[in-house]
């Protein structure tokens, strides 16, 4: 007959190799607790900073667009190649010229266009041909008093 095999008890049997195995286990849900908080703030301020260069991105064709819209009502008001001071104010309204010159090639003026929270300055150059161009400046100029009181027609 053979004698029966005493084995060694196991080193990780009893209180101490359980609390050993459960602080293991705690640890990687710790960690990965943390990787996942880690990376929901990643996506929450990457999303943040989309959302803002979205909202640049619409306000800036937004301005784009209102841009050409007041191109296209100067070039109507200049129709007959002459642009007065109360064409241009009709046209503005409620906006107020950053500045107006008239030269013997034609009248430039300056206006600021804004939308959203983004404003850019356009200078419209109308000559005596009854057509408007126009294109953005990398600043606003200050606006000159002397050049922008312009009549507002009644109405």
């Amino acid at each position: 007959m053979t004698s029966p095999t005493r084995h060694a008890p196991r080193r990780d049997s009893g209180p101490a190799g359980f609390l050993g195995r459960s602080a293991g286990c705690l640890g990687a849900a710790v960690l990965v607790g943390v990787l996942v908080a880690a990376g929901v703030l990643v996506w929450f301020f990457q999303a943040v900073q989309d959302s803002g260069r979205d909202r640049e991105r619409d306000a800036r064709a937004a301005v784009t667009a209102a841009a050409e819209r007041l191109r296209a009502r100067l070039q109507k008001a200049d129709a007959d190649g002459t642009l007065t001071d109360q064409e241009i104010a009709a046209v503005l309204r409620p906006r107020s010229p950053r500045s107006v010159a008239r030269t013997a090639a034609g009248t430039t003026v300056v206006v600021q266009v804004a939308a959203s929270d983004w404003a850019q300055c356009y200078s419209y150059t109308a000559g005596h041909t009854g057509t408007v161009t126009s294109r953005p400046l990398a600043g606003c100029p200050a606006a000159s008093t002397s050049n922008v009181a312009l009549k507002t027609p009644p109405g």
